[in-house]
């Protein structure tokens, strides 16, 4: 891993926690409270972690990073949306200067390995006017099928010991975490600014570059509109998914539950 440099202003003030329910509810509430643009609140371990779509992101104590992000914008907070693809460029390379080979899965996925497991994911929420919370989860040092362990539900269980991996278990050893979040502040911060300058246009070529190659995705849009399967292509200029199905037809996906097939 490369030496770790200071980000400008991402973790300029943080919150450093124990455990919590979710770092994204607290700093939702230091966001309306009114803190700084790249206030960061960073927990041990998560009792509530989640994901997009209300997922469980199963956060145990002393090996990964959990962590959310206070980001204020002169943009709208209709156009933050695709605010998710651009931390997810930074994410990547932040993995890969620790020599594990990430890449993206859209919308909100960084993935490793030689059959794409789920390594890192990135989950923003409306704060208030201008202003949203940025989520990273990254799993750092567990042995991803120790995930499981303790887990109620026999679904969620399966979907982590068979699509979970870590930084550790990708290059056989582990990683200093404290470390490893510096790398994280100092690639993350360049690309949100860019979006944030730039919109899409700003981002989508470095996020194509990044993506998963010929990545097969099952995308439900809901039970009036039935799934569509299909090859990510690439992004539409507003951050929407180009998904080419077997007859050839390209797909502009903006929601819904997407999964590898």
């Amino acid at each position: 891993m490369t030496a770790p440099a200071r980000a400008r202003w991402l973790g300029c003030e943080r919150i450093e926690l124990d455990v919590c329910a979710s770092t994204n509810d607290v700093a939702l509430v230091h966001a309306r409270a009114g803190a700084a643009h790249g206030t960061v609140v960073i927990a041990d371990a998560q009792t509530a972690g989640r994901g997009r779509l209300g997922r469980t992101w199963v956060s145990p104590a002393g090996t990964n990073l959990y962590l959310s992000a206070v980001v204020r914008a002169a943009r709208p907070t209709s156009e933050l949306a695709p605010l998710t693809l651009a931390i997810g460029i930074g994410v990547v390379d932040a993995v890969r200067t620790t020599g594990v080979g990430a890449t993206l899965k859209w919308p909100n996925d960084v993935l490793a390995g030689a059959t794409p497991r789920k390594l890192a994911g990135i989950l923003c929420e409306v704060a208030g006017d201008r202003c949203v919370v940025a989520g990273i989860g990254v799993n750092v040092n567990v042995h991803a099928p120790s995930l499981g362990t303790g887990v109620d539900s026999d679904d969620l269980r399966t979907r982590v010991e068979l699509r979970a991996t870590s930084i550790a278990d990708e290059r056989q050893a582990a990683v200093d975490r404290a470390a490893f979040t510096e790398v994280l502040f100092e690639h993350v911060e360049p690309w949100i600014d860019r979006f944030l300058d730039g919109g899409v246009p700003a981002i989508a070529a470095a996020w194509e570059a990044r993506m998963t190659a010929s990545l097969v995705l099952r995308v439900e849009r809901g039970s009036s509109r039935g799934p569509i399967t299909g090859t990510a292509v690439g992004l539409d200029r507003d951050g929407a998914l180009r998904l080419r199905s077997a007859d050839g037809v390209i797909h502009r996906i903006h929601a819904g539950d997407v999964a590898l097939a």
